[in-house]
């Protein structure tokens, strides 16, 4: 991954250390900066489900408003405090959300060279999407897809 400005250091490590997974097996995630993490070991993460101070790593990270978090999550306020305080995990489905917009958030930093350009593109039209922030997007699977077909076009130099 190319060096940032900002020197930051890559979400999925941090997320996925810890965990109780022995060992890797070689089949590497193709993605930019994740060499070394394997496919398997996020699934494992997503089943076993993130712990809340890893959850807070990434929303800082993201810096996302509770409200833009509630949205993307589907889940309330309440139920995110209610995790916190009873220590639990966040469930698969939400760690799965997690882990992918990890992946899309290390692939804008990369691509804009910078969170804060990254964070102002998310929160700007982008006319190919109708007139959407690629942000309003990042509720589904679909929709992350499309904002990582996006950066890969942009990165590339492809006119939208």
């Amino acid at each position: 991954m190319a060096l940032l400005e900002n020197n930051f250091e890559a979400l999925i490590p941090q997320l996925v250390s810890g965990s109780d997974v022995v060992s890797e097996p070689a089949l590497a995630y193709n993605t930019p900066g994740l060499s070394a993490h394997s496919s398997l070991k996020l699934v494992h993460v997503s089943r076993e489900g993130l712990s809340y101070p890893k959850f807070l790593i990434a929303i800082e990270a993201f810096q996302f408003s509770k409200q833009e978090l509630s949205k993307v999550l589907h889940i309330s306020d309440r139920t995110l405090e209610r995790i916190h305080k009873e220590k639990k995990r966040l469930s698969t489905p939400q760690t799965e959300r997690i882990l992918e917009l990890s992946l899309l958030f290390e692939h804008g930093w990369e691509c804009f060279g910078h969170k804060s350009n990254f964070r102002a593109w998310l929160d700007d039209s982008y006319i190919p999407y109708g007139d959407v922030t690629p942000l309003s997007l990042l509720d589904t699977t679909q929709g992350i897809e499309l904002v990582h077909n996006a950066l890969g076009r942009i990165q590339h130099g492809i006119v939208a």
